[in-house]
């Protein structure tokens, strides 16, 4: 089954998300027809005639071409017919022989500032889309990439180098960014940066700064995540059932990333902030990862269903999102069974520091793992999850979160005759310890965990438990008819 790879940008999503998309509304601000410009310089019969540049003035006819020609696509911003600083860089710039050439391998866009697309019936201003918040709303050049079929940065913006009151770039620098290999944004930067402090010792910028000056202010990335330019981009398969068989083959994790940029605000937002965080990333190198959009259909049973839609993906509630699939264990309760839903809502957010505890979750259900994900979150930290799983109480949390649920009632029920069976399986010098909550009618998993961990904070007793450091744990959560989750943790802690 073959599940078209969304891009990364609404914009480009809006009009190319799979191969059969229909032709985009042109321009609405640029109808008219591609340009030609060409160097001024004069060539002799004996030279090598300047490659000739076709200059686009429709934003989707360009992505488009680009898209089916596997090529980047240059984009230049320009403020008005009459303005000075886009006409230099035009003029001493774009123009240059050395520039053409390298533009030569890409396809170029020259757009106004304020050029619009058209979307959903409705005009809206290319720079405003959130792909190009790099650009400042203001003049300058992007360059996207439609290279590589499923990487990461296909159909991103992987440059955005906007003019500042009183300086374009130079021939100089034009040429690096040209030259740059394909990658992720933030290895881009690093590149140029870097290439332009070797090469620029004697230059000066049309504003008088040195340039390296200027690369280093504008273009390195200010993260401190410490990103090496030599970290490999993650793999982005396009097709579940192929993502499933390699899962199984190499015994990895398998991460579904579900999104539909073009539909859902999130999906952008949530690449950009963490799914494209270099930990992130680095971490996300021991998965599997797949990313397809929220109506892909899977094989079950021998019909074609909704991914969506199978009951093990209850949890995603329809929605963007991340699920993960257990293809690492042996255990038959876990082997290819959904271990992490994690829906994006409203309410809830996964910045790239809670993506790292999902990342690192034990083994384990996927209510235990949803449960143990809350507990980590907390901003107090609790440390009762940093101790060792353990299979006993595990089963123990997920037998008393049943009983709960079943009478849908909270409470310790016949904890002092659980206390001394439990007791009796920890090792010497271990006794149990026991929390309970509830949560709120009507909440979903993620939500649910989270609540419960928050009531277990507004009581001493039980916080004292959770927030304390114990050599065995384990977590469970079961829903009862009435829509409360019910919850559980068991810890083996010093009996001294």
């Amino acid at each position: 089954m073959s599940v078209a790879l969304h891009h990364f940008i609404i914009c480009t999503t809006v009009f190319f998300a799979t191969a059969t998309a229909m032709v985009p509304t042109p321009l609405a601000a640029e109808p008219k027809a591609a340009e030609t410009k060409t160097s001024a310089a004069k060539v002799s019969e004996a030279t090598t005639p300047e490659p000739t540049i076709v200059w686009h003035t429709d934003y989707a006819e360009a992505m488009g071409l680009a898209e089916k020609q596997h090529k980047r696509m240059f984009l230049f911003f320009y403020v008005g017919e009459q303005d000075k600083l886009c006409q230099s860089f035009e003029r001493k710039v774009l123009d240059a022989a050395e520039v053409e050439k390298g533009l030569a391998d890409y396809v170029c866009a020259r757009l106004s500032v304020d050029a619009k697309i058209r979307v959903k019936g409705k005009e809206v201003v290319v720079l405003e889309n959130g792909a190009f918040a790099g650009m400042k709303g203001r003049p300058g050049v992007a360059v996207l990439d439609y290279t590589l079929l499923g990487a990461p940065y296909h159909g991103r913006v992987v440059s955005a180098m906007p003019f500042s009151d009183d300086h374009f770039w130079s021939v100089r620098q034009m040429k690096i960014l040209l030259a740059l290999p394909s990658g992720m944004p933030e290895v881009r930067s690093r590149q140029f940066a870097l290439r332009c402090q070797a090469t620029a010792a004697s230059d000066k910028s049309p504003s008088g700064k040195n340039e390296s000056t200027i690369a280093t202010t504008e273009q390195t990335p200010t993260d401190s995540n410490g990103t090496d330019e030599n970290d490999e981009p993650v793999y982005w398969l396009a097709d579940y059932a192929e993502a499933v068989e390699l899962a199984q083959q190499r015994g990895k994790m398998l991460l579904v990333y579900f999104c539909d940029p073009g539909e859902h605000e999130y999906c952008n937002r949530f690449q950009r902030e963490t799914l494209f965080d270099p930990k992130v990333q680095r971490r996300l190198h021991d998965y599997v990862c797949v990313q397809v959009s929220l109506d892909t259909m899977m094989l079950s049973e021998g019909k074609q269903v909704k991914l969506l839609d199978h009951p093990s993906m209850r949890e995603m509630l329809g929605r963007p999102g991340v699920a993960i699939v257990d293809f690492a264990s042996n255990d038959p309760r876990l082997r290819g069974k959904v271990v992490s839903t994690f829906p994006l809502t409203r309410k809830l957010w996964y910045d790239a520091q809670k993506m790292l505890v999902i990342l690192d979750l034990p083994a384990g259900t996927l209510t235990q793992r949803t449960l143990i994900y809350a507990v980590r979150i907390h901003p107090d930290h609790p440390r009762s999850t940093e101790g060792q799983i353990n299979d006993y109480l595990l089963s123990e949390a997920k037998k008393h979160s049943q009983h709960q649920a079943r009478i849908r009632l909270q409470g310790h029920h016949n904890w002092e005759s659980r206390f001394h069976q439990i007791s009796s399986h920890l090792p010497a010098g271990l006794s149990a310890c026991e929390v309970c909550a509830e949560s709120w009618p009507g909440e979903y998993l993620v939500e649910a965990a989270i609540e419960c961990v928050r009531c277990w904070r507004f009581s001493s007793g039980h916080w004292s438990a959770v927030r304390a450091y114990h050599r065995l744990y384990g977590y469970d959560m079961r829903r009862g008819s009435n829509g409360i989750w019910y919850a559980t943790g068991i810890f083996g802690r010093s009996a001294y």
